[in-house]
């Protein structure tokens, strides 16, 4: 695959998962006050839908995407890029302990259902983050000029 292609790949997987965040952050924003079961099993499918998502972006980011390329052109940013990458694993293990958790939920349980609500918004906050900072360092890499001296 092409550095085109892998560039266009990634940048619809990242928008499926913007529109995915989105879909998930307004679902999470309110609990109902009855039919929580219901609820519950749309925020349960929202979640698996992005989680699935998300985690074939990372793979997608690592394999074939930015990360190879960045540490080839600017081999000073490979500390950068581990920490893009470490972060991933976290992420996946945040994710993973969310799934747990919303698989757990029962209608009855009031208080976790307004934990996980807040567990999967702080998820999205560092998602966000996290793609921000993947995009300024994509930026930095490709259009800031070391220079040279005459």
């Amino acid at each position: 695959m092409s550095m085109f292609e892998v560039a266009q790949r990634l940048r619809e997987e990242h928008d499926r998962v913007d529109d995915l965040s989105d879909r998930l952050r307004e679902h999470v924003c309110v609990v109902p006050r009855t039919n929580i079961g219901h609820w519950i099993d749309i925020v349960h499918e929202r979640f698996e839908h992005f989680r699935a998502h998300f985690t074939q972006h990372m793979a997608l980011e690592e394999q074939e995407g930015y990360m190879v390329s960045v540490v080839e052109n600017r081999p000073t940013l490979s500390i950068e890029v581990d920490r893009l990458k470490h972060e991933h694993r976290e992420i996946v293990k945040i994710m993973d302990r969310i799934h747990v958790a919303v698989e757990q939920l029962d209608p009855n349980d009031r208080l976790l259902v307004y934990d996980c609500c807040r567990r999967i918004d702080n998820l999205l906050n560092y998602v966000e983050h996290h793609e921000n900072d993947e995009n300024l360092l994509i930026t930095f890499a490709y259009t800031h000029d070391i220079g040279t001296k005459d």
